[in-house]
């Protein structure tokens, strides 16, 4: 979306400009949607949660500073959103502070044979703790830190439900050899 096009509707948007609401709506909506529903694992979870996010964003743009880029402040408000729908659901309750495993290494050839939705199904696959911790790591970028913090679990936590993702995942990679 060019800036200025951007700017325009964010000043419609904050004057309760239902055709600015829904065009800002209709250009993120598809984005967030794939970003929730590697979360939370459902479409239609995912979509209550777009919704929910949708509503805050409208609610809070007016503390959007154009500093940043809309997409990135749209996508975090989301990925908030989605973290705590699961935190509301206790997912993260059995995340233990466990000895960190050793991963056995991975056969990245078996990856790269793999069609992108076929990845995201086996993602799809994981209990929330797992998939969100690999979300926020391995796809997101955050640090095990920043995962322990947005999670309210310890950094070691993280790093062994990232672990045991990355063996999940494994396991049902051996199909594809």
């Amino acid at each position: 979306m060019h800036k200025e096009k951007e700017q325009n509707i964010i000043k419609a948007c904050m004057r309760n400009d239902r055709t600015a609401q829904k065009a800002l709506y209709d250009h993120f909506a598809p984005y967030m949607m794939a970003l929730t529903l590697r979360y939370v694992g459902d479409a239609d979870t995912a979509q209550d949660v777009v919704q929910e996010a949708f509503i805050k964003i409208f609610g809070s743009l007016h503390q959007f500073t154009a500093q940043g880029s809309l997409g990135s402040w749209v996508r975090r408000i989301t990925l908030n959103a989605a973290l705590e729908f699961l935190r509301s659901r206790n997912v993260f309750a059995c995340i233990e502070d466990d000895e960190v495993m050793q991963m056995p290494t991975m056969n990245v050839s078996v990856i790269e044979k793999m069609q992108t939705d076929e990845l995201m199904q086996l993602i799809a696959m994981l209990p929330a703790g797992y998939r969100t911790v690999f979300n926020m790591y391995a796809i997101e970028g955050y640090s095990h830190k920043e995962i322990a913090e947005q999670l309210g679990i310890q950094e070691s936590s993280s790093r062994s439900q990232y672990i045991r993702a990355k063996m999940f995942l494994q396991k049902k990679l051996e199909k594809y050899k």
